[in-house]
This record gives structure tokens, sequence and C-alpha cells, in this order.
């Protein structure tokens, strides 16, 4: 009898040794991570590490951020714009997430919907001058060369020592005819 109970005892054991254990991670741990391979330029193994972070934890913004920042940087567009709206999707108020997506969207030459980003991003940071230097860049690239003046103003309002604006603001006035204009604004930058 000793010796069955033994013998049952052992093959419990070895049951749960042997049965199949989902793993937990260190998400915050994995995140730092792909954070740190992401600094140093390693975009295909912190696309690994957020792939982990994703894995775990489906719900968080933050991981398909990152993941989409290593997409865009191995020129993977789609791949990018598609983690940019599941990132969006979970928290739209990521302001750096509209921008990702918005070069994602200028790299696929569809400027309409890139400036839809930015300006959305602008809508929840208005002095983020990133944002506004892309949306100029895209107006311009879209033939709306009056908004691209009108947002390139608004740019040197809150920004006035800002020389890629004026110079900016310089090449529209060349583009319009205004020579003139463009002088004074390249002697300005």
């Amino acid at each position: 009898m000793r010796i069955v109970r033994s013998v049952i005892a052992c093959a419990v054991a070895l049951w749960v040794l042997c049965a199949p254990a989902k793993a937990q991670i260190n998400t915050d741990r994995m995140m730092s991570m792909g954070r740190t391979a992401l600094y140093f330029e390693d975009y295909v193994l912190s696309i690994q590490y957020f792939n982990q972070v994703i894995n775990a934890k489906p719900y968080l913004a933050e991981p398909y951020f990152y993941r989409a920042v290593a997409k865009l940087s191995l020129e993977d567009y789609r791949g990018a714009e598609q983690d940019c709206s599941n990132a969006l999707s979970r928290n739209p108020f990521l302001v750096n997430c509209y921008q990702v997506r918005g070069l994602a969207r200028v790299y696929q030459e569809r400027y309409a919907d890139a400036i839809g980003d930015f300006r959305e991003g602008l809508r929840l940071d208005p002095d983020n001058s990133s944002l506004r230097h892309n949306l100029i860049l895209c107006l311009a690239r879209n033939d709306e060369p009056e908004e691209a003046i009108k947002a390139a103003d608004t740019l040197l309002i809150s920004s006035p020592k800002y020389a890629p604006a004026m110079a900016m603001r310089s090449d529209l006035l060349w583009e319009q005819g205004d020579s003139a204009g463009a002088l004074e604004w390249v002697n300005k930058a």
C-alpha cells in the first residue's frame, strides 16, 4: 500500500512538473528592455520585447506605440501606421502617436491622412512645434500653400525665432511667385 501511494505521489509530481505552464513575464521589465533596445537602434530586438508585452497585456497602448517607432525606423510604414492605430484605439490622448502615424502616412505619400493626424495632435498639444512643422510640410505637398503659410505664421507666433519655419515660409512664398516676400523671410531666417 505504501508503495502504491509513493508511485501515485511520484506520478502526480511528474504530471505537475511536466504539465505545460504559462510563464508570467514582468511586463515593466520587458518594456524597459524594449525601450533600451530601441535607444540603441536594435529595432528587431525591441519589437520582440514589445511583442511579449502585447501578448501578455494586449490592452496597453504604450507597447504598440514603441513597436510602431521601431517599425517606422525599419521602414515598415504600414505596420507602424497599424500599431499607432492600435495604440490610439486604446488611448486617444497619445500626442506622439499622432506624430508617428502621421510620419508613416507621409512616407506612404498619403498627405491628407497625415494632415489629419498632425491636426489631431495639435488639438491635444497646440504648442507642439514638431507637429506644426510637419503639418506645414504636408500642407505644402498636398498643394495647400495658403493653409501652409497660415500654419507657418501660427508656428512663428509661438516660436518667433524658429528659423526652419521662416525658411519654409520663404519657400512657400517663392512657389507662389512672391520673390520679394521670399527674400525677406530668407533674410529673417
